[in-house]
């Protein structure tokens, strides 16, 4: 029963970036609530099951993070806040253990990338079902912000295509001698991804996937082949890109809207950054607390867009030297795997997701966006499925993981039954009253908390 609930609930968190399941939420606030609840369901399953055991290293990694995490919230001027970003976090490592464990069927593996899969295909065909329609309807306005859908904004998207991409080129190799139109399918559809990502602007979708597949061919060249889809699929998409922006529309006297691709700017980012780092030098030990740079206005974003400077500013230094410890011996031990174990695309295709997104966090607000996160645990679970020994979590580990369920399920359940129903109200009336606009965090209204005064 418990298994099936989480495939249900995995499924609508899954088709939260295409189907609008509630009219009153927003996608980030509709994907939040989805994601908590699939949180709240992965951490009930640890009582019923072993979550796979993880080496002592990263063990003692995770558990002094959030030790450390744990006098952070004590110590912040808002901890009804930083519990939530603390809980969701855990919660998410929560996730990726079960899955770690479940993913040892392949049946598992394939659902979860056949329904990411499914996502992508469905958004490169809205996207060329609304670019026709701009020609069929008789309006020739094309906007590239108005041709994808399940994203508050393109870089959101962007996020997601990096996980997605990889993935997409590896089917496209593999089914190639089993299946040739279903690998020219996929090729298609990568293609038109590809497309999606000049009209949109991803400069940090194209920087995540240059510098992960420039490591992978360092550390394993004999996974070209999955490269050489990639960029022929992106040489294909620009073209497509070229001819559906340029070309077709100076036929038709048509001035498109698209996103630039040439910008040199930061977009702010060097200010969110200066502020992210104030806050460091200020709390360098514990910082100002999780989520807490959400706490202080600024007319730029509620994060700031890099990920190291986010923990370090919130969790403190040794916190957010050790998150970088435990992401770099994830990396390096992927890495490892690829280039000495037997050669196998799709773990390959895996390890460029989870590596692209790593990088891309250091410009974007990865671990923020709340699809994002979840897909990216969900892909580190299978990481641990494929790569980490099949034997059940130690007494020690599976104690200190049962007993940190416990605040994930009072924390997160109570964000589902107390606040849930009311955030929409509640982010309307805080905007209203402050004069701001849709900056996400936790929720859409990103600053926190919602109810004060000033």
């Amino acid at each position: 029963m418990w298994a099936g609930l989480l495939l249900l609930v995995f499924i609508f968190f899954a088709f939260s970036a295409v189907v609008a399941w509630h009219p009153d939420f927003n996608w980030h606030d509709q994907q939040r609530v989805l994601q908590l609840l699939l949180l709240v369901i992965a951490a009930t399953g640890l009582f019923f099951l072993h979550p796979i055991a993880l080496p002592p290293f990263v063990f003692l990694l995770v558990l002094a993070i959030f030790t450390l995490g744990l006098f952070s919230v004590l110590s912040s001027e808002w901890p009804s806040w930083a519990w939530k970003e603390w809980g969701r976090y855990l919660g998410l490592v929560i996730l990726a253990l079960v899955l770690g464990r479940a993913a040892k069927k392949a049946w598992i593996v394939k659902l979860v990338l056949g329904t990411m899969v499914c996502i992508g295909s469905l958004h490169a065909f809205q996207f060329m079902v609304y670019y026709t329609a701009a020609f069929i309807s008789g309006i020739y306005m094309l906007d590239s912000n108005i041709l994808f859908n399940g994203f508050s904004n393109p870089r959101f998207f962007a996020q997601f295509q990096v996980l997605l991409m990889p993935i997409l080129a590896w089917l496209a190799w593999y089914l190639k001698p089993r299946n040739l139109a279903l690998s020219i399918l996929f090729l298609a559809i990568l293609m038109t991804q590809w497309c999606m990502t000049f009209a949109l602007g991803g400069r940090g979708l194209w920087f995540g996937l240059l510098v992960s597949s420039i490591m992978l061919l360092l550390c394993s060249p004999r996974y070209w082949r999955l490269i050489m889809v990639q960029a022929a699929a992106g040489l294909a998409g620009f073209a497509i890109f070229v001819l559906l922006f340029y070309l077709i529309p100076t036929w038709l006297d048509i001035l498109p809207e698209r996103l630039s691709n040439l910008r040199t700017s930061l977009s702010g980012r060097d200010l969110i950054w200066f502020w992210a780092w104030e806050m460091v030098q200020d709390n360098p030990w514990l910082g100002v607390g999780p989520m807490h740079y959400s706490a202080v206005y600024n007319p730029i974003a509620a994060h700031p867009h890099q990920v190291l400077l986010q923990w370090a500013a919130e969790w403190g230094l040794p916190a957010a030297i050790m998150t970088l410890v435990l992401a770099l011996w994830g990396t390096v031990f992927g890495m490892k795997e690829l280039r000495q174990g037997p050669i196998n695309f799709m773990h390959a295709s895996v390890w460029l997701s989870i590596c692209g997104a790593l990088i891309l966090a250091q410009v974007d607000g990865v671990f923020v966006m709340p699809y994002i996160e979840t897909w990216l645990a969900i892909l580190v679970g299978l990481a641990l499925a494929f790569w980490v020994r099949p034997i059940d979590a130690p007494k020690l580990q599976l104690t200190f993981f049962r007993i940190m369920a416990i605040p994930v399920l009072i924390i997160l359940g109570s964000v589902l039954v107390y606040e849930v129903p009311t955030v929409p109200q509640a982010s309307d009336r805080y905007m209203r009253e402050h004069n701001t606009s849709l900056l996400p965090r936790f929720w859409a209204q990103g600053w926190v908390p919602m109810d004060r005064a000033d």
